[in-house]
């Protein structure tokens, strides 16, 4: 993560923070010069972090290129982590995993309107449903406006959960499909991932989306894997805050949940290990909702752009690294 603790900010109402912040009447943020170039220094670029624009084209070139590995391992050789067995092997292993993905990865109109239908499912339910009004922390770089978040997460979640239980129950939507389709939904993953990293990165650049950019480094691939906005925003949802919680671990649930029925539908039971999985995804995506409310003082809320790095990971990344685990 980019910037150390000490590194970041703190904008405290009380004088004599670290950046020498006040408090007018209105109980708005008002900083001292003093934390005014602070908060400039802060939002400027210094330096490049994760090798620079070599290290990140590589990881953007990369981490799609790994997660295809990792799945090809799991779903044909048992979870071996294969490889060539000579030098003259490696153009015969490198055919035979692109092959795989091209015959078993592909992204079919199943996994486009599963994979599109979820996220849109899940915008709108954090759109309607109720929560709790949460205030972050004044954003500098939005002339420290204090963003309000609309935490409604666990409702969205017990709605998911329930709205999952009907569909299948009445074969509306079979539930096992889902892990069937474990290589298209992934590539469909990976390709919202990119899509809306560069949705972002140019409606900052060009139409100021989310906030002026801030920590620009002039290198566009640099940049595009850093992110130029703070805080794009779709009517009352955060970005940010959505894909963190909303898309990987749900998805990662229904995942686990899938390969739970289908283990069931085969064998007539369900393993230990098959139930843990179920047990601790579906801990971990409720505790997340839980904790909803304290997200946005974070780091990814006050100091971390939406490029990339958090972008893809949340949308693609997560639940294939997971499930691989």
């Amino acid at each position: 993560m980019a910037g150390s603790p000490s590194e970041v900010r703190q904008r405290k109402q009380a004088n004599g923070s670290s950046n020498g912040q006040v408090s007018n009447s209105n109980g708005r943020f008002v900083p001292t010069e003093a934390g005014r170039k602070k908060d400039i220094e802060g939002d400027t670029h210094h330096k490049y972090e994760f090798g620079g624009p070599p290290g990140v084209i590589g990881m953007m070139v990369g981490f799609p290129m790994l997660m295809y590995y990792l799945w090809a391992c799991l779903w044909f050789y048992q979870g071996k982590f294969v490889h060539p067995s000579s030098v003259e092997d490696i153009k015969p292993f490198l055919r035979t995993m692109a092959a795989h993905v091209r015959e078993d990865a592909y992204p079919t109109a199943w996994a486009v309107k599963s994979y599109l239908g979820l996220m849109a499912f899940q915008l709108i339910l954090a759109f309607i449903v109720p929560g709790k009004k949460q205030n972050g922390l004044p954003v500098a770089s939005l002339n420290y406006k204090t963003l309000v978040y609309h935490c409604n997460a666990i409702g969205c979640w017990y709605i998911t959960l329930v709205t999952a239980g009907i569909v299948h129950y009445f074969d509306i939507f079979d539930l096992t499909t889902v892990i069937d389709n474990f290589g298209p939904l992934m590539t469909v993953a990976m390709i919202v991932g990119f899509a809306l990293t560069t949705a972002v990165y140019f409606g900052s650049v060009f139409l100021g989306w989310g906030g002026q950019p801030i920590r620009m480094s002039g290198n566009f691939f640099y940049d595009y894997f850093m992110g130029a906005a703070l805080n794009p925003r779709i009517g009352s949802v955060d970005l940010k805050m959505w894909q963190e919680v909303r898309i990987p671990w749900v998805l990662l649930f229904l995942i686990a949940l899938s390969a739970t029925l289908e283990q069931y539908r085969e064998i007539g039971y369900v393993t230990a290990n098959m139930a843990f999985m179920l047990l601790a995804t579906a801990l971990y995506i409720n505790a997340c909702a839980k904790g909803e409310e304290m997200i946005p003082t974070t780091m990814d809320m006050i100091h971390e752009k939406d490029g990339f790095m958090l972008t893809f990971w949340n949308f693609a990344g997560v639940y294939v690294l997971v499930e691989r685990s």
